[in-house]
């Protein structure tokens, strides 16, 4: 049974029952929400008093997030990517971050926050994994040896668009997840669960300090993954969600700067990653 699922077809199926069950899960915990608040509501009403959390709007990410999740998982099932050692480590990777997610909605959903804290840097690890055998696929094959070694290895649309960029975008988002709920769980440990919106002359400079703080270290990660790996996908998830904290955060002058400022960084660094190598200075 165990050499059934660990072959090369078992591991396609498991990616896809995972991906689909991650899905599930996360409609149904808002439907149905185990302690009476669904994801939104606990954020908004008991971790209200998160500065670093995104205007609600962001969240609509979730939507690009799932929908690339199942075009990797019609990718990686196809037959050609059966013995792809590439996509078969990332593909055990991603069930890891699924299930870990699954479980991560519950904890959430019932307020244990630093469980919750612990699971998001699990599915953290398993995206960190995923994403870095994504980018060991090979380039082009269809190129000449000679034109390979005289080029940077660039892999192919395909690759690209179907292996690469719906693990970017959802470890991009995660990353910024992670830092929130840090936040949060600091925040409800020492407020406890009566923590709601806080008026901006309530907000201490301690934790106006903070935010920026952890504002300034995801923009500085997105930044430096943009350029060791040429991906524009990560940082521009990172632009999303600093816009979005900019605009929740809007009265908050120095955390809506700083979250303007980071954005229009990034965008910078986005096009030069896309840049053709001979143009970039």
């Amino acid at each position: 049974m165990i050499k059934r699922f660990t072959s090369p077809i078992g591991r396609q199926w498991l990616t896809v029952v995972a991906v689909v069950m991650a899905i599930a899960v996360n409609g149904l915990s808002n439907v149905y929400p185990p302690a009476g608040k669904n994801i939104g509501e606990v954020s908004n009403r008991v971790l209200g008093g998160v500065l670093i959390t995104p205007a609600g709007y962001a969240f609509a990410i979730w939507g690009l997030i799932y929908l690339g999740l199942i075009v990797y998982s019609v990718y990686q099932a196809l037959p050609r990517q059966r013995h792809n050692i590439a996509v078969a480590k990332t593909s055990w990777a991603l069930i890891g971050a699924c299930c870990l997610q699954i479980a991560w909605v519950y904890a959430f959903l019932i307020l244990n926050f630093w469980l919750s804290v612990g699971l998001m840097f699990g599915i953290l690890a398993c995206l960190i994994a995923a994403y870095l055998c994504t980018r060991s696929v090979a380039p082009d094959s269809s190129l000449s040896s000679a034109r390979r070694s005289s080029r940077p290895k660039r892999p192919t649309g395909q690759v690209r668009w179907l292996l690469q960029a719906p693990i970017s975008v959802y470890l991009g988002w995660i990353t910024v997840a992670a830092v929130v709920n840090v936040a949060g769980a600091a925040l409800f440990s020492r407020q406890g669960a009566t923590t709601m919106a806080v008026s901006t002359s309530a907000l201490s400079t301690q934790d106006v300090v903070w935010t920026v703080v952890m504002m300034g270290v995801s923009g500085a990660i997105a930044a430096i993954v943009a350029l060791q790996f040429g991906d524009a996908s990560f940082p521009a998830v990172a632009v999303w969600a600093l816009c979005a904290i900019a605009v929740r955060q809007a009265a908050v002058t120095p955390i809506a700067f700083m979250g303007i400022g980071l954005a229009v960084g990034l965008c910078v660094v986005i096009v030069r990653v896309l840049l053709p190598p001979s143009k970039r200075t």
